[in-house]
Protein backbone atom coordinates (compact mmCIF):
# COMPACT_ATOMS: atom_id res chain seq x y z
CA UNK A 1 0.00 0.00 0.00
CA UNK A 2 1.17 3.51 -0.84
CA UNK A 3 2.51 5.75 1.92
CA UNK A 4 -0.10 8.37 1.08
CA UNK A 5 -2.27 9.05 4.11
CA UNK A 6 -5.42 11.06 4.85
CA UNK A 7 -7.04 11.94 8.16
CA UNK A 8 -10.62 11.44 9.29
CA UNK A 9 -11.73 15.05 8.79
CA UNK A 10 -10.41 15.03 5.24
CA UNK A 11 -12.34 11.81 4.63
CA UNK A 12 -15.47 13.41 6.09
CA UNK A 13 -15.02 16.51 3.91
CA UNK A 14 -14.57 14.57 0.68
CA UNK A 15 -17.48 12.24 1.45
CA UNK A 16 -19.74 15.22 2.19
CA UNK A 17 -18.82 16.98 -1.06
CA UNK A 18 -19.08 13.69 -2.97
CA UNK A 19 -22.58 12.99 -1.63
CA UNK A 20 -23.84 16.51 -2.31
CA UNK A 21 -22.14 16.46 -5.73
CA UNK A 22 -24.47 16.06 -8.65
CA UNK A 23 -27.39 15.08 -6.36
CA UNK A 24 -28.08 18.69 -5.41
CA UNK A 25 -27.73 19.72 -9.06
CA UNK A 26 -30.30 17.40 -10.66
CA UNK A 27 -32.52 16.97 -7.61
CA UNK A 28 -33.73 13.82 -5.88
CA UNK A 29 -36.93 11.77 -5.62
CA UNK A 30 -38.95 13.87 -8.07
CA UNK A 31 -41.36 10.93 -8.46
CA UNK A 32 -42.52 11.53 -4.88
CA UNK A 33 -43.64 15.05 -5.87
CA UNK A 34 -44.18 17.32 -2.83
CA UNK A 35 -43.18 14.47 -0.51
CA UNK A 36 -39.72 14.12 -2.07
CA UNK A 37 -38.04 15.39 1.09
CA UNK A 38 -39.39 12.35 2.99
CA UNK A 39 -37.75 10.01 0.46
CA UNK A 40 -34.39 11.76 0.81
CA UNK A 41 -34.57 11.73 4.61
CA UNK A 42 -35.46 8.01 4.79
CA UNK A 43 -32.85 7.11 2.14
CA UNK A 44 -30.21 8.76 4.34
CA UNK A 45 -30.87 6.21 7.08
CA UNK A 46 -30.68 3.32 4.62
CA UNK A 47 -27.47 4.83 3.23
CA UNK A 48 -25.92 4.63 6.70
CA UNK A 49 -26.82 0.92 6.90
CA UNK A 50 -25.31 0.28 3.47
CA UNK A 51 -22.12 2.09 4.47
CA UNK A 52 -21.80 -0.27 7.45
CA UNK A 53 -21.47 -3.13 4.94
CA UNK A 54 -18.56 -1.33 3.28
CA UNK A 55 -16.79 -0.57 6.57
CA UNK A 56 -17.26 -4.11 7.83
CA UNK A 57 -15.51 -5.45 4.73
CA UNK A 58 -12.73 -2.91 5.35
CA UNK A 59 -12.41 -4.18 8.93
CA UNK A 60 -12.19 -7.79 7.78
CA UNK A 61 -9.58 -6.93 5.15
CA UNK A 62 -7.58 -4.00 6.57
CA UNK A 63 -5.18 -2.21 4.22
CA UNK A 64 -6.90 -3.81 1.21
CA UNK A 65 -9.06 -2.06 -1.38
CA UNK A 66 -12.23 -3.48 -2.91
CA UNK A 67 -10.25 -4.75 -5.90
CA UNK A 68 -7.83 -6.63 -3.66
CA UNK A 69 -10.30 -8.33 -1.32
CA UNK A 70 -12.53 -9.28 -4.23
CA UNK A 71 -9.72 -11.63 -5.29
CA UNK A 72 -9.16 -12.78 -1.70
CA UNK A 73 -12.84 -13.70 -1.27
CA UNK A 74 -13.84 -14.93 -4.73
CA UNK A 75 -10.55 -16.26 -6.06
CA UNK A 76 -8.07 -14.76 -8.49
CA UNK A 77 -10.03 -15.31 -11.72
CA UNK A 78 -13.59 -14.39 -10.71
CA UNK A 79 -12.33 -11.69 -8.36
CA UNK A 80 -10.22 -10.18 -11.14
CA UNK A 81 -13.15 -10.13 -13.59
CA UNK A 82 -15.53 -8.48 -11.10
CA UNK A 83 -12.74 -6.07 -10.16
CA UNK A 84 -12.43 -5.12 -13.84
CA UNK A 85 -16.20 -4.52 -13.89
CA UNK A 86 -15.79 -2.10 -10.98
CA UNK A 87 -12.99 -0.19 -12.74
CA UNK A 88 -15.20 0.17 -15.83
CA UNK A 89 -18.06 1.20 -13.54
CA UNK A 90 -15.97 3.94 -11.91
CA UNK A 91 -14.94 5.27 -15.32
CA UNK A 92 -18.52 5.16 -16.59
CA UNK A 93 -20.00 6.98 -13.57
CA UNK A 94 -17.22 9.58 -13.73
CA UNK A 95 -18.22 10.21 -17.36
CA UNK A 96 -21.90 10.50 -16.36
CA UNK A 97 -21.09 13.09 -13.71
CA UNK A 98 -18.88 14.94 -16.18
CA UNK A 99 -21.76 15.00 -18.68
CA UNK A 100 -24.02 16.52 -15.99
CA UNK A 101 -21.66 19.43 -15.54
CA UNK A 102 -20.87 19.81 -19.23
CA UNK A 103 -24.60 20.25 -19.85
CA UNK A 104 -24.96 22.62 -16.90
CA UNK A 105 -22.25 24.97 -18.15
CA UNK A 106 -23.29 24.85 -21.81
CA UNK A 107 -26.98 25.41 -21.02
CA UNK A 108 -26.48 28.19 -18.47
CA UNK A 109 -23.16 30.03 -18.67
CA UNK A 110 -21.35 29.17 -21.92
CA UNK A 111 -24.04 28.91 -24.56
CA UNK A 112 -21.59 29.52 -27.41
CA UNK A 113 -19.29 26.76 -26.22
CA UNK A 114 -19.52 23.00 -26.83
CA UNK A 115 -19.62 19.92 -24.64
CA UNK A 116 -16.17 19.01 -26.01
CA UNK A 117 -14.61 22.28 -24.85
CA UNK A 118 -16.07 22.16 -21.35
CA UNK A 119 -15.26 18.47 -21.03
CA UNK A 120 -11.62 18.90 -22.04
CA UNK A 121 -11.10 21.72 -19.53
CA UNK A 122 -12.70 19.78 -16.67
CA UNK A 123 -10.83 16.56 -17.46
CA UNK A 124 -7.50 18.42 -17.58
CA UNK A 125 -8.23 19.80 -14.07
CA UNK A 126 -9.12 16.31 -12.81
CA UNK A 127 -6.01 14.77 -14.39
CA UNK A 128 -3.84 17.47 -12.83
CA UNK A 129 -5.34 16.73 -9.40
CA UNK A 130 -4.73 13.00 -9.94
CA UNK A 131 -1.12 13.69 -10.92
CA UNK A 132 -0.51 15.70 -7.74
CA UNK A 133 -1.50 12.77 -5.56
CA UNK A 134 -4.20 11.70 -3.13
CA UNK A 135 -2.99 13.75 -0.17
CA UNK A 136 -2.94 16.99 -2.16
CA UNK A 137 -6.43 16.36 -3.51
CA UNK A 138 -7.85 15.64 -0.04
CA UNK A 139 -6.26 18.81 1.37
CA UNK A 140 -7.80 20.86 -1.44
CA UNK A 141 -11.17 19.20 -0.83
CA UNK A 142 -10.86 20.03 2.87
CA UNK A 143 -10.63 23.71 1.94
CA UNK A 144 -13.48 23.36 -0.57
CA UNK A 145 -15.65 21.90 2.20
CA UNK A 146 -15.66 25.20 4.12
CA UNK A 147 -16.25 27.22 0.94
CA UNK A 148 -19.20 25.06 -0.13
CA UNK A 149 -20.83 25.01 3.31
CA UNK A 150 -20.55 28.81 3.53
CA UNK A 151 -22.03 29.25 0.04
CA UNK A 152 -24.89 26.80 0.63
CA UNK A 153 -25.84 28.30 3.99
CA UNK A 154 -25.69 31.78 2.46
CA UNK A 155 -28.13 30.68 -0.26
CA UNK A 156 -30.47 29.27 2.39
CA UNK A 157 -30.45 32.56 4.31
CA UNK A 158 -31.02 34.57 1.13
CA UNK A 159 -33.95 32.38 0.09
CA UNK A 160 -35.57 32.93 3.47
CA UNK A 161 -34.86 36.67 3.28
CA UNK A 162 -36.38 36.88 -0.21
CA UNK A 163 -39.74 35.58 1.06
CA UNK A 164 -40.17 33.37 -2.01
CA UNK A 165 -41.21 30.17 -0.24
CA UNK A 166 -44.84 29.06 -0.27
CA UNK A 167 -46.10 26.55 2.31
CA UNK A 168 -49.00 25.45 0.09
CA UNK A 169 -46.49 23.77 -2.24
CA UNK A 170 -46.25 20.93 0.32
CA UNK A 171 -49.97 20.22 0.24
CA UNK A 172 -51.54 17.76 0.21
CA UNK A 173 -49.09 15.77 2.31
CA UNK A 174 -48.89 12.11 1.25
CA UNK A 175 -51.52 12.72 -1.41
CA UNK A 176 -51.08 9.21 -2.80
CA UNK A 177 -49.96 7.58 0.45
CA UNK A 178 -46.53 6.16 1.20
CA UNK A 179 -46.27 4.18 -2.03
CA UNK A 180 -44.64 6.93 -4.20
CA UNK A 181 -42.27 7.83 -1.36
CA UNK A 182 -41.08 4.27 -0.85
CA UNK A 183 -40.80 3.57 -4.59
CA UNK A 184 -38.60 6.65 -5.07
CA UNK A 185 -36.29 5.49 -2.28
CA UNK A 186 -35.43 2.10 -3.75
CA UNK A 187 -33.40 1.83 -5.79
CA UNK A 188 -33.12 5.37 -7.18
CA UNK A 189 -32.54 7.64 -4.16
CA UNK A 190 -30.71 4.99 -2.14
CA UNK A 191 -28.22 4.22 -4.90
CA UNK A 192 -27.87 7.85 -5.97
CA UNK A 193 -26.15 9.33 -4.08
CA UNK A 194 -25.77 7.13 -0.97
CA UNK A 195 -24.85 3.84 -2.66
CA UNK A 196 -22.18 5.66 -4.66
CA UNK A 197 -20.05 5.54 -1.50
CA UNK A 198 -18.93 2.14 -2.82
CA UNK A 199 -16.17 4.26 -4.39
CA UNK A 200 -14.68 4.86 -0.94
CA UNK A 201 -13.95 1.15 -0.52
CA UNK A 202 -10.99 2.04 -2.75
CA UNK A 203 -9.89 4.93 -0.51
CA UNK A 204 -10.49 3.75 3.07
CA UNK A 205 -7.11 1.89 3.22
CA UNK A 206 -5.40 5.28 2.94
CA UNK A 207 -6.98 6.53 6.18
CA UNK A 208 -4.27 7.01 8.81
CA UNK A 209 -6.53 5.73 11.63
CA UNK A 210 -8.67 2.90 10.30
CA UNK A 211 -10.87 2.80 13.39
CA UNK A 212 -12.24 6.24 12.48
CA UNK A 213 -13.59 5.17 9.08
CA UNK A 214 -17.02 4.26 10.42
CA UNK A 215 -17.52 7.42 12.50
CA UNK A 216 -16.27 9.80 9.80
CA UNK A 217 -18.34 8.12 7.08
CA UNK A 218 -21.55 7.88 9.08
CA UNK A 219 -21.24 11.54 10.08
CA UNK A 220 -20.67 12.54 6.46
CA UNK A 221 -23.73 10.59 5.31
CA UNK A 222 -25.91 12.07 8.06
CA UNK A 223 -24.80 15.66 7.46
CA UNK A 224 -24.96 15.44 3.66
CA UNK A 225 -28.34 13.72 3.91
CA UNK A 226 -29.69 16.54 6.07
CA UNK A 227 -28.34 19.10 3.59
CA UNK A 228 -29.97 17.27 0.68
CA UNK A 229 -33.24 17.03 2.62
CA UNK A 230 -33.08 20.73 3.44
CA UNK A 231 -32.50 21.76 -0.16
CA UNK A 232 -35.21 19.40 -1.38
CA UNK A 233 -37.59 21.15 1.04
CA UNK A 234 -36.41 24.58 -0.15
CA UNK A 235 -36.76 23.65 -3.82
CA UNK A 236 -40.32 22.45 -3.22
CA UNK A 237 -41.17 25.55 -1.19
CA UNK A 238 -39.82 27.90 -3.85
CA UNK A 239 -40.73 26.13 -7.08
CA UNK A 240 -43.42 23.59 -6.30
CA UNK A 241 -43.32 19.92 -7.34
CA UNK A 242 -44.62 20.57 -10.87
CA UNK A 243 -41.87 23.04 -11.73
CA UNK A 244 -39.21 20.77 -10.21
CA UNK A 245 -40.29 17.88 -12.44
CA UNK A 246 -39.95 20.07 -15.54
CA UNK A 247 -36.69 21.75 -14.52
CA UNK A 248 -33.33 20.37 -15.63
CA UNK A 249 -31.55 21.96 -12.65
CA UNK A 250 -34.04 22.71 -9.84
CA UNK A 251 -31.41 24.04 -7.43
CA UNK A 252 -30.19 26.55 -10.00
CA UNK A 253 -33.76 27.57 -10.86
CA UNK A 254 -34.63 28.10 -7.18
CA UNK A 255 -31.49 30.20 -6.71
CA UNK A 256 -32.49 32.44 -9.60
CA UNK A 257 -35.67 33.40 -7.70
CA UNK A 258 -33.67 35.19 -4.99
CA UNK A 259 -34.39 38.90 -5.04
CA UNK A 260 -33.86 41.16 -2.04
CA UNK A 261 -35.02 44.75 -2.70
CA UNK A 262 -33.94 44.39 -6.35
CA UNK A 263 -30.36 44.63 -5.09
CA UNK A 264 -29.33 41.07 -4.23
CA UNK A 265 -30.46 39.03 -7.22
CA UNK A 266 -29.25 36.99 -10.21
CA UNK A 267 -27.20 34.62 -8.05
CA UNK A 268 -27.01 32.02 -10.81
CA UNK A 269 -23.25 32.51 -11.06
CA UNK A 270 -22.75 31.74 -7.37
CA UNK A 271 -24.77 28.54 -7.72
CA UNK A 272 -22.83 27.51 -10.84
CA UNK A 273 -19.46 28.07 -9.10
CA UNK A 274 -20.68 25.97 -6.19
CA UNK A 275 -21.81 23.21 -8.56
CA UNK A 276 -18.54 23.16 -10.51
CA UNK A 277 -16.51 22.70 -7.30
CA UNK A 278 -18.77 19.83 -6.25
CA UNK A 279 -18.57 18.28 -9.70
CA UNK A 280 -14.78 18.49 -9.72
CA UNK A 281 -14.53 16.66 -6.38
CA UNK A 282 -16.96 13.90 -7.39
CA UNK A 283 -15.35 13.24 -10.77
CA UNK A 284 -11.88 13.20 -9.21
CA UNK A 285 -12.92 10.66 -6.56
CA UNK A 286 -14.19 8.28 -9.26
CA UNK A 287 -11.08 9.00 -11.33
CA UNK A 288 -8.82 8.05 -8.42
CA UNK A 289 -10.79 4.85 -7.81
CA UNK A 290 -10.39 3.85 -11.46
CA UNK A 291 -6.67 4.66 -11.30
CA UNK A 292 -6.05 2.64 -8.15
CA UNK A 293 -8.17 -0.27 -9.40
CA UNK A 294 -6.49 -0.40 -12.82
CA UNK A 295 -3.02 -0.26 -11.27
CA UNK A 296 -3.86 -3.12 -8.88
CA UNK A 297 -5.55 -5.28 -11.50
CA UNK A 298 -2.72 -4.98 -14.01
CA UNK A 299 0.00 -4.90 -11.32
CA UNK A 300 1.42 -1.55 -12.35
CA UNK A 301 4.20 -0.10 -10.21
CA UNK A 302 3.11 3.49 -10.84
CA UNK A 303 -0.56 4.54 -10.80
CA UNK A 304 0.19 7.72 -12.72
CA UNK A 305 0.82 5.68 -15.87
CA UNK A 306 -2.94 5.27 -16.35
CA UNK A 307 -3.91 8.92 -15.85
CA UNK A 308 -3.97 9.79 -19.55
CA UNK A 309 -5.77 6.66 -20.80
CA UNK A 310 -8.46 6.98 -18.13
CA UNK A 311 -8.78 10.71 -18.77
CA UNK A 312 -9.37 10.10 -22.47
CA UNK A 313 -11.92 7.35 -21.73
CA UNK A 314 -13.85 9.53 -19.28
CA UNK A 315 -13.94 12.45 -21.73
CA UNK A 316 -15.03 10.43 -24.76
CA UNK A 317 -17.56 8.41 -22.75
CA UNK A 318 -19.17 11.59 -21.41
CA UNK A 319 -19.91 12.69 -24.95
CA UNK A 320 -21.13 9.40 -26.44
CA UNK A 321 -23.19 7.89 -23.59
CA UNK A 322 -26.31 9.79 -24.67
CA UNK A 323 -27.30 11.82 -27.74
CA UNK A 324 -29.18 14.45 -25.71
CA UNK A 325 -29.42 15.62 -22.11
CA UNK A 326 -32.99 14.29 -21.85
CA UNK A 327 -31.80 10.83 -22.87
CA UNK A 328 -28.89 11.12 -20.44
CA UNK A 329 -31.27 11.85 -17.54
CA UNK A 330 -33.59 9.03 -18.61
CA UNK A 331 -30.70 6.56 -18.50
CA UNK A 332 -29.61 7.88 -15.11
CA UNK A 333 -33.07 7.44 -13.58
CA UNK A 334 -34.56 4.40 -15.35
CA UNK A 335 -31.62 2.21 -16.42
CA UNK A 336 -28.41 2.80 -14.45
CA UNK A 337 -29.91 2.33 -10.93
CA UNK A 338 -31.34 -1.10 -11.82
CA UNK A 339 -28.63 -2.57 -14.02
CA UNK A 340 -25.47 -1.02 -12.55
CA UNK A 341 -26.00 0.59 -9.15
CA UNK A 342 -28.14 -2.15 -7.65
CA UNK A 343 -25.80 -5.10 -8.38
CA UNK A 344 -22.48 -3.27 -7.86
CA UNK A 345 -23.42 -1.10 -4.89
CA UNK A 346 -25.64 -3.51 -2.95
CA UNK A 347 -25.75 -7.11 -4.22
CA UNK A 348 -22.02 -7.76 -4.67
CA UNK A 349 -20.88 -6.08 -1.39
CA UNK A 350 -23.57 -7.90 0.64
CA UNK A 351 -22.58 -11.24 -0.92
CA UNK A 352 -18.90 -10.50 -0.29
CA UNK A 353 -19.61 -9.73 3.36
CA UNK A 354 -21.67 -12.90 3.73
CA UNK A 355 -18.96 -15.11 2.19
CA UNK A 356 -16.21 -13.41 4.21
CA UNK A 357 -18.20 -13.78 7.43
CA UNK A 358 -18.81 -17.49 6.81
CA UNK A 359 -15.11 -18.03 6.10
CA UNK A 360 -14.03 -16.20 9.25
CA UNK A 361 -16.51 -18.22 11.32
CA UNK A 362 -15.29 -21.49 9.78
CA UNK A 363 -11.65 -20.60 10.52
CA UNK A 364 -12.49 -19.75 14.14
Amino acid sequence: MSQERINSFQLFSVMFLFEIGSAILVGLAADAHQDAWMSVFLATGLGCILYLVYTKLAELYPSKTLIQYLQSILGSVLGWLIGLAYVVYFIYIASRVLRDFEELLVITAYRSSTLWTIGIIMVICVMYAAHQGLEVFFRIAELCFFIIVFMLLSLVILEFASDIMKSHHFLPVLEHGWDPVLKSIFPTTLTFPFGELIAFTMLLPFLNKQEQAKKAGMTAIAVSGLFLTLFTILNIAVLGANVIERSAFPFLTAGSYIDISHFVQRLDTVVIICMVILGFVKITVYFYCAMIGAAQLFKLKERKNVIYPIGVMVLISSLIIAPTYIHHIYEGVKIVPYYLHLPLQIVVPVLLLLIAWIRHKAMN
